[in-house]
């Protein structure tokens, strides 16, 4: 799993993280967990939005280098 520093910092500033940790190891152990909603970006990968409270976390599943890329995790009241 690779965390983008953008959802690295998002995840720093949290007052209570727990939840959203506890996707991401769901995540790890199982990465083809898919969110609640996606969308293609301009490449045509199908970017994954997990709703986690008030936080949306954005990422993709890369299976030819079978990882899994959190590009960001940001607050529902900015998106």
């Amino acid at each position: 799993m690779i965390l983008h520093k953008d959802a690295e910092s998002a995840i720093r500033r949290m007052s209570d993280s727990s939840e959203v940790l506890a996707f991401l190891q769901r995540l790890e152990r199982y990465p083809a967990t898919p969110g609640d909603h996606y969308e293609l970006d301009f490449m045509g990968k199908p970017i994954q939005f997990k709703v986690l409270k008030r936080h949306v976390l954005l990422y993709h599943r890369d299976p030819f280098a079978n990882e899994t890329r959190i590009l960001d995790l940001l607050h529902t009241e900015k998106v």
